[in-house]
């Protein structure tokens, strides 16, 4: 449940989802505590999607 995860020794594997519009936490359980959004499929695509955009439409 959240309040046991909350109060254990794993709250520092809890992060925010860096999207624009998206404030939900997640638990990272990557390696070397990597991740940075809720879900890649939704959040992760939009933020690579966007700054693939903005590479493609600056270059001269």
């Amino acid at each position: 449940s959240a309040a046991e995860l909350l109060t254990s020794d794993r709250l520092n594997r809890v992060g925010q989802c860096a999207g624009e519009s998206c404030g939900w936490l997640f638990l990272d359980t990557t390696r070397n505590h990597s991740r940075r959004w809720c879900e890649m499929e939704h959040c992760g695509n939009r933020a690579k999607a966007k700054r693939h955009y903005r590479r493609r439409t600056t270059r001269p």
